[in-house]
């Protein structure tokens, strides 16, 4: 498929955990220790298929800004949630609305991605199975993400050029993430790894160092991308903030912004020189701006920092990190982000099926911002995702890597 002779792949979408169905994928025993637990794995109300788990402590973001008063209901819960659990209006561009099958049916999302003019959906999951870390058993948390990864496999099997996934991993449990890592890198669906950070802990520990090598290992991407009310929490959920507004507006630009720069200035991408990493679904305006910044601050606190091989504004233009646009920042911004840091770097995603997703209309918002010069949008569009997950099957030696071009 091409869109106006143009290949797109979507960096960024989701499924929202459809709970029955993965639990297919656990044998009698495990079923029967997932029930054993009882109420602490509540669900959240939805229909049969796309319930998601609700496990541990839960915010309540319910102050209406500005004053002491509970927040009233969204419209979008008096008249029934449109998105599998979203508790607040959503602005979609329909119709059509995503079926609710896109999340445990591949033929239905795949029908969407046609509607759209979108090759290739990196898909990500919405935190649903990643809250299980917030159990003190570690094994019922790798026993449900390795009943999602086989549920993955056979989500993406019937278009594997077309769809692509990643496997949790935590540093609760690092020899099971490895073996993990190690029994699915020999399948073709995982492109990256998703760590899910537990509390007190964060990316630069050295307790995920094995997990690092054995990502690289596999030629698994690091998938940087927190949730807005579920684990692994964005920076600040618990002591900053109670209202929607707030969270969502610094969420996941903050939590990027912490676990990007904790990455690079701990020298993992000089450990490590052929991992990938990727910052999603938190914009593109402030990047230029936070790669400066961390040049000012790595040169200011050296004595703070290993030593680096390169400045962080160099990591960020390339070749080991990518970063996700959003739509609404608009043609100017993007062409601004990338007369700052490059071509190299940025990658179209639109957040599908979630509510900032503006299906079926978000590749032709791209198509629309002429003043994005020809050979960057091939990049944005195409080029720069595959670079970045080139575990991806569509991956071929056609994409010129931006080193070996100015080598040239």
């Amino acid at each position: 498929m091409a869109r106006a002779g143009y290949r797109i792949f979507d960096a960024d979408t989701h499924i929202i955990e459809a709970a029955e169905p993965i639990e297919a994928y656990l044998s009698a025993g495990e079923k029967a220790k997932l029930a054993s637990l009882g109420s602490l794995i509540g669900r959240a109300p939805g229909k049969a298929g796309v319930s998601r788990y609700r496990v541990g402590k839960r915010p309540e973001l319910n102050r209406l800004l500005g004053s002491r008063d509970p927040v009233p209901p969204a419209d979008a819960i008096t008249r029934g949630l449109k998105d599998g659990g979203t508790p607040w209006d959503v602005r979609w561009q329909g119709p059509p609305f995503p079926d609710d099958r896109v999340n445990f049916d591949s033929h239905a999302r795949v029908k969407d991605m046609d509607i759209e003019g979108v090759d290739v959906n990196m898909v990500l999951p919405s935190g649903g199975l990643a809250a299980f870390s917030g159990l003190d058993d570690i094994g019922v948390e790798m026993m449900m993400y390795g009943a999602y990864h086989r549920f993955l496999k056979d989500y993406c099997a019937p278009y594997p050029d077309r769809l692509t996934s990643v496997l949790h991993v935590t540093a609760r449990d690092v020899p099971g993430s490895v073996a993990e890592i190690r029994r699915c890198g020999k399948e073709t669906w995982p492109v990256g790894v998703f760590p899910v950070c537990p509390p007190g802990m964060t990316l630069d520990d050295p307790d995920w160092n094995p997990i690092w090598a054995a990502a690289q290992e596999h030629d698994l991407t690091v998938v940087i991308h927190s949730f807005t009310m579920s684990i692994p929490y964005p920076p600040g959920m618990w002591d900053n903030w109670d209202n929607m507004f707030l969270v969502r507006s610094a969420s996941h630009v903050w939590n990027a912004q912490r676990n990007m720069a904790a990455l690079i200035g701990s020298g993992v991408l000089d450990r490590f020189p052929n991992l990938r990493l990727t910052s999603l679904e938190c914009g593109h305006g402030w990047l230029a701006f936070w790669a400066s910044r961390l040049d000012e601050q790595a040169e200011m606190s050296q004595h703070a920092l290993p030593r680096l091989k390169r400045k962080p504004s160099e990591y960020i233009r390339g070749p080991q990190y990518f970063q996700s646009i959003q739509l609404h920042e608009g043609e100017l911004s993007l062409r601004q982000a990338i007369e700052a840091i490059g071509e190299d770097t940025l990658m179209f995603a639109t957040d599908y099926p979630h509510s900032e997703s503006w299906f079926p209309k978000s590749v032709d918002a791209v198509l629309k911002w002429t003043t994005i010069p020809e050979g960057a949008r091939r990049k944005l569009l195409w080029e720069n995702a595959v670079r970045c997950y080139r575990r991806y099957s569509g991956y071929t030696s056609a994409v010129v890597e931006p080193a070996a071009a100015a080598a040239r």
